[in-house]
């Protein structure tokens, strides 16, 4: 007769994650499937869509199904709480004392293996199941001794099998409760203190943000186009209320992009995207944020990269699909998520990817012109389109520094600004090689529409740094040119100094000064200049200038 040691119990809790939050995705994927069965049965209604007007029914009447997580810092104690069906009694101990040996469909069913309920046994010294079924006045108590279990493992003389391990530190009881209750709760009591990270709600919060199956948050303006595009293709979105320390979780989504607490983009809209095989089956489908592109998304972003979800459980995390990518880091150019519906893709233990099968490399050779080819391609086009404006922006700006100098007297002398003028007139010689990318780049946008929105985004954002860089003293139009607004350029005249009114050099603005001095301090202020960089020197003379002003 075949002997399954002790081991096995080990490895299905105290070595089984590698992150210690994970202990509530798999409560919380037990907890939804026992009110999806609650759901279908009528006994209770599902979240309310708060983007469709909902028709009043006899189910308005009924309980909204809820997973609530309670966190008591000070006790050291963590409850998770569905009040969907709950486990009848007769079968409540033989369900929580087996492992590995679940009734549930693996297809259908987020959780299906029957060990998910054993997660919390490495992190506390108690773990506590209790249940009571609808239409019982009874209600069922099952405690794991995760301390007298921990104690026994590590006794490397004690051979005791699995099997005898669980009758050993689990104990069982029945207590009376109310007839028309019915839950399930999971209580983790005593946290060991090498695991206080359970113990932060917010730590929490923001983990089952991104993992759970959670709604959008109301303030992410573009959840209402996601959630149109579900109902127009008959898709389905699993969503549940869940609650941490009364606070409800939602995705974390939000328009604007942040740089250093800082906005530097926004998104402007979302794309859709189905994945099919080969035979145009439906195996998911996903959406992506339309932005700039023109920068990896910085960390500080926590919706960052294209995340992959099986019944919107988060699968594995922000760099999971990045090996879809024709560069590792190309995922983090995006926001979005991957909707994995076909029910052969089914997740592994670890939930870190999905087990490999057939649908799976179907599901794959899917993604890969999406990511790897269309995803590649946009950002690319982006930053060529980011590049061009940039350069052009460059040049203008120099043009603007230049006529300022003149105006404001800001050369040192005549030989000063004839350098300056060269290096002007060399670079406005390449101008028009810029803007002439710059049109092609344009061309390319009118054959694609996403190119196009993507174009005009960032053309917009440069048209507003060249009018916010003009100053009064220079009344000029030098919009950011694009092939619908043609650059004039003149070799012999172009910087049309005749139109500018001069000032004196800097230095004969120190009119106390005699000629002599005035030529000795335009050699001091030359040397600054080329032995220091540019801000640096022109900073420094700056104050020089002033002292020698105000003497």
């Amino acid at each position: 007769m075949a002997i399954i040691g002790k081991n096995v119990i080990e490895n299905l809790t105290l070595g089984m994650y590698e992150n210690s939050l994970m202990i509530y995705r798999e409560y919380i994927q037990n907890a939804a499937d026992s009110i999806d069965k609650a759901i279908n049965l009528g006994i209770l209604k599902e979240k309310q869509d708060p983007y469709t007007i909902q028709n009043t029914t006899d189910l308005d009447d009924k309980e909204q199904a809820k997973i609530d997580i309670y966190i008591d810092q000070k006790k050291r104690t963590i409850s998770i709480y569905d009040n969907a069906l709950g486990i009848p009694k007769d079968k409540f101990y033989n369900i929580l004392s087996s492992i590995a040996d679940s009734e549930k469909d693996k297809e259908f069913n987020k959780g299906f293996r029957g060990i998910g309920r054993l997660a919390g046994l490495a992190y506390c010294k108690k773990l506590i199941f209790t249940s009571s079924y609808i239409g019982e006045n009874k209600k069922s108590i099952m405690i794991w001794d995760g301390e007298l279990l921990r104690n026994i493992l590590n006794d490397t003389k004690n051979r005791i099998s699995a099997s005898d391990l669980v009758d050993k530190v689990i104990d069982y009881k029945t207590e009376d409760c109310d007839i028309n209750e019915h839950f399930f709760e999971v209580i983790l009591n005593d946290i060991s203190t090498e695991n206080n990270e359970l113990l932060n709600v917010k730590d929490v919060y923001d983990y089952l943000s991104f993992v759970a199956p959670v709604p959008y948050a109301n303030s992410f303006i573009y959840a209402s186009k996601i959630n149109e595009f579900i109902k127009e293709n008959n898709l389905k979105l699993d969503e549940y209320d869940i609650l941490v320390n009364g606070k409800s979780v939602f995705k974390p989504y939000k328009t604007h992009l942040l740089s250093k607490g800082k906005t530097y983009d926004e998104i402007k809209d979302i794309e859709f995207r189905f994945i099919r095989s080969k035979d145009n089956k439906l195996l998911g489908w996903m959406w992506f944020a339309v932005i700039k592109f023109i920068i990896n998304i910085p960390k500080e972003n926590k919706m960052r990269s294209i995340r992959l979800r099986k019944e919107n459980i988060q699968i594995g995390n922000e760099t999971t699909l990045s090996k879809f990518f024709k560069e590792a880091r190309g995922s983090t150019y995006f926001i979005g998520e991957v909707m994995a519906i076909d029910k052969n893709l089914i997740p592994n233990a670890r939930r870190d990817y999905f087990n490999i099968n057939e649908t799976l490399r179907e599901f794959e050779t899917a993604l890969i012109p999406i990511l790897n080819g269309e995803a590649y391609h946009l950002y690319y086009y982006a930053n060529n389109v980011k590049r061009a404006f940039r350069k052009q922006y460059d040049i203008i700006e120099k043009e603007n520094e230049f006529k300022l100098k003149i105006q404001e007297g800001k050369f040192l002398s005549k030989n000063d600004e004839e350098k300056a003028q060269k290096e002007l007139k060399t670079e406005l010689d390449n101008l028009s090689k810029i803007t002439n990318n710059i049109c092609k780049l344009e061309n390319n946008s009118t054959k694609n529409p996403l190119y196009n929105k993507v174009f005009n985004m960032i053309k917009e954002d440069f048209q507003k740094k060249d009018i916010e860089s003009n100053t009064p003293e220079i009344i000029q139009q030098n919009v950011i040119k694009t092939a619908s607004t043609s650059i004039k350029k003149n070799n012999t005249n172009t910087i049309q100094e005749k139109s500018i009114k001069k000032k004196k050099y800097i230095a004969q603005e120190l009119s106390k000064y005699n000629k002599r001095e005035q030529k000795l301090i335009t050699r001091i202020y030359s040397k600054i200049k080329e032995l220091l960089p540019k801000d640096m020197a022109d900073d420094l003379i700056d104050k020089i200038q002033e002292d020698l002003k105000s003497e």
